[in-house]
C-alpha cells in the first residue's frame, strides 16, 4: 500500500507541476493572443491611414500611420530581444505593458517562449511573425515613397492608384498573415489541452488502482484545483471590473450580457438596467446603422476599431471610440467583446480647431480684400495727382505705373475669391489680364489676332506675383509696339512640364533694335522685366527677327514650402 501511495504521490506531484506549467502556459498563450489583437489593431490602422494619406496627401494620415507603425515595430523589438540567449526580461516586460498586455500574463509570457520556442507550432508562429514584419516594411516604404513623391512634385493618379492598391494587396495579405497566426496559436494551445487530458487520464488509471483508499487525497487535490480555477477567475473578474475603460459582452442577438463600472459612469445608467438592455438603445439612431456594420465584421472573426455617438441617461451625446473583437468559445461564435473609450473631449478640441481654422480663413481673405482695395486706392491718388498735374509728357509713366498696380490687384482679388489663399491659377489670371489690356487700349477685338495656349498652371502667392508682374510688361509692350492701328496678332503660351514653367509671349510688330543689350535695358519695362527674371529664377531667350518673341523657362515651387524660403527683395539697380 506504500508502494502504490509513493507512486500516486509521485505521479500525482508529476500532474500538478504539468498542470501549473500548462496554466501558465494557457495564460501566456492568451497573453499572445491579446497581444496579437493589439498588432493587429495598430497593422490595420497602419493600413487605413496609409491609404487615406495617399487619397488626401492629408498628414494628419500620415502622422496616424506613423503612430501605429510604432506600435509595430515595438512588437518586432519584442520578438527580437525574445529571441536573444541573453533576454533582458525588463525590457520585454516593459515593452509588452507599453502594448496594452495583460500585466498578469507577461512573465508567464516570457517564460513560455523560452521554454517552447523550439517547438512546431512556436517556430511557425515566428516564422509567421517575421514574415508579417517584412509585409509591414513593405507598407513603410510605401510610405516613404509618397512621401518622397510629394516633396519633390505632384504624382499622376495612376502612381496614386498603383501605391493604393499596393497597400490593400499587402494589407489582404497581412490579414492571411493574421488568421494563420490565429491558427498556430490555437494549435499550441490544443496541444496543451492534449496534456492536460494524458495526464488526466493516468491519473483516473491510478486512482482505478488505488481504490477508494487514495480517493480522499484525489478528492483533496481536486478541490486544490478548483480553488486555484476560482482564484484565476477572480483575477480575470478583477481585471474586467476595475478596467478604466468601459468593458462589455454583447450576444450575438445584441443583448448586453455583462458589464463593468467604467460602461456604467460612461452611460449614466446602473448595472442592472445595461444589463437587461439590448446595445442599440444607448446609440444614437442615426449611427445605428454604421455600429451594425461593425458589428457584422467582428462576428465573422475581424477585431473592429470605430467612433461612435452614445446617449448618456441625462441625453447628452457621448463621442466613444469603440474596439470589438469576437468571442469563440469551442469553435463557436457566441458574441463580442467591446472596449470603450470616451473621446468626447478629444472631439470637443477637434472642433474647437476647425472653428479657428474657419476663422483664419476668412481674416485671409479680409486680408486680400484689403489688399486689393488698398491697391484700387493707391491707383486711383495715382490717377488724382496725374490729372492734377497736367504734364501730357507724364502721361505714359503714369498709365504704366497704374497698368503694375492693377496686375498686382488682379492677383490679390484671384486668391481673395479663391478657396486656397496661398495660390491662384496663373492662367485665369493671363486671361483676365488681356482682357483688361484690351479694354485699356481700346482694341477691337474683331481686329486682334489672339492666339491664347494655356493649360491650367497653379502657383504660389510667391512666385504668382512676379509672374503676373511679368506678363503685364511683356504683353503692354506687345499692345503698345506688337500693334498697328489696333491691328496685329498677339500669342501667349504657358504649358507646364515636368515641374516647370514654359512661358511663350510673340508679338509680330517693329520689335527692339538691333543689338539690343537686355544686360543694360534703357526702359523701366524692360529694366523690371530683367529683374523679375532673376527673383523667378527663371531663363530667357528672346528672338528678335519679325516682331518679339519672349521664352521664359523656370521651375515650379513647392507651394507648401514657399513660406520657408526667404523672399527676394524688388530692386531695380
Amino acid at each position: 500500500m506504500m508502494s502504490i501511495l509513493v507512486v500516486f504521490v509521485v505521479l500525482g506531484i508529476f500532474m500538478l507541476a504539468s498542470i501549473v506549467v500548462t496554466t501558465n502556459s494557457l495564460s501566456a498563450l492568451r497573453g499572445f493572443a491579446s497581444f496579437q489583437t493589439v498588432w493587429t489593431s495598430a497593422r490595420k490602422e497602419a493600413a487605413f491611414q496609409l491609404v487615406n494619406y495617399l487619397k488626401t496627401k492629408d498628414e494628419q494620415y500620415k502622422t496616424k500611420f506613423d503612430s501605429s507603425l510604432q506600435v509595430i515595430k515595438k512588437a518586432e523589438h519584442i520578438r527580437h530581444e525574445l529571441l536573444k540567449d541573453d533576454t533582458d526580461r525588463d525590457t520585454v516586460r516593459t515593452m509588452f505593458l507599453e502594448t496594452y498586455t495583460i500585466p498578469f500574463d507577461v512573465d508567464r509570457m516570457i517564460t513560455t517562449f523560452e521554454n517552447f520556442h523550439d517547438f512546431p507550432d512556436f517556430k511557425e508562429s515566428i516564422a509567421i511573425w517575421d514574415t508579417s514584419d517584412r509585409l509591414i516594411k513593405d507598407l513603410e516604404l510605401i510610405s516613404a515613397t509618397a512621401d518622397s513623391m510629394f516633396l519633390h512634385g505632384s504624382p499622376s493618379e495612376a502612381e496614386i492608384e498603383d501605391m493604393i492598391k499596393q497597400a490593400v494587396s499587402l494589407d489582404a495579405e497581412l490579414t492571411g498573415m493574421q488568421f494563420r497566426l490565429s491558427r498556430s496559436l490555437a494549435s499550441g494551445t490544443q496541444f496543451l489541452n492534449f496534456i492536460i487530458y494524458v495526464v488526466t487520464v493516468t491519473l483516473a488509471v491510478i486512482l482505478i488502482v488505488t481504490g477508494g483508499a487514495l480517493l480522499f487525497r484525489f478528492m483533496s487535490s481536486l478541490g486544490k484545483w478548483k480553488r486555484e480555477i476560482e482564484f484565476s477567475e477572480q483575477q480575470f473578474r478583477s481585471l474586467f471590473d476595475h478596467n478604466p475603460n468601459a468593458v462589455f459582452s454583447v450576444s450575438m442577438e445584441g443583448k448586453i450580457m455583462d458589464a463593468n463600472a467604467a460602461l456604467e459612469k460612461t452611460l449614466g445608467y446602473s448595472l442592472e438596467v445595461i444589463k437587461r438592455a439590448n446595445v442599440a438603445q444607448f446609440i444614437k439612431k442615426s449611427e445605428l446603422d454604421k455600429v451594425l456594420t461593425y458589428f457584422e465584421l467582428t462576428v465573422k472573426g475581424e477585431p473592429q476599431t470605430y467612433e461612435t455617438v452614445v446617449l448618456h441617461h441625462n441625453h447628452n451625446e457621448v463621442f466613444v471610440e469603440v474596439t470589438t473583437v469576437p468571442i469563440i468559445i469551442d469553435g463557436v461564435m457566441q458574441g463580442v467583446y467591446g472596449i470603450v473609450h470616451d473621446i468626447t473631449e478629444r472631439k470637443l478640441s477637434d472642433k474647437v480647431i476647425k472653428d479657428q481654422l474657419v476663422e483664419k480663413t476668412h481674416l485671409l481673405s479680409e486680408i486680400h480684400d484689403r489688399v486689393k482695395n488698398n491697391l484700387a486706392l493707391v491707383s486711383t491718388l495715382i490717377q488724382l495727382q496725374h490729372n492734377a498735374l497736367e504734364h501730357p509728357e507724364l502721361d505714359l509713366h503714369y498709365q504704366n505705373t497704374l497698368s503694375r498696380i492693377r496686375s498686382m490687384a488682379l492677383i490679390h482679388e484671384q486668391l481673395y475669391h479663391n478657396e486656397n489663399f496661398s495660390s491662384i491659377k496663373i492662367n485665369d489670371y493671363i486671361k483676365t489680364l488681356t482682357d483688361s489690356l484690351i479694354k485699356k487700349y481700346q482694341i477691337n477685338p474683331s481686329e486682334l489676332e489672339l492666339n491664347i495656349e494655356v493649360e491650367e498652371v497653379v502657383l504660389g502667392i510667391r512666385q504668382a506675383i512676379p509672374t503676373g508682374l511679368l506678363l503685364n510688361e511683356l504683353l503692354t509692350n506687345a499692345f503698345k509696339h506688337g500693334l498697328k492701328d489696333g491691328k496685329g496678332a498677339i500669342g501667349i503660351s504657358l504649358k507646364q512640364q515636368d515641374g516647370h514653367i514654359l512661358l511663350q509671349v510673340v508679338d509680330h510688330g517693329v520689335g527692339l533694335p538691333v543689338n539690343y543689350d537686355f544686360k543694360k535695358p534703357k526702359t523701366l519695362g524692360l529694366r523690371l522685366v530683367s529683374v523679375l527674371i532673376k527673383q523667378l529664377q527663371a531663363d530667357m531667350v528672346v528672338a528678335n527677327s519679325k516682331g518679339v518673341d519672349y521664352n521664359i523657362h523656370y521651375k515650379i515651387q513647392d507651394i507648401k514650402t514657399q513660406r520657408f524660403i526667404q523672399k527676394p527683395k524688388l530692386a531695380l539697380n
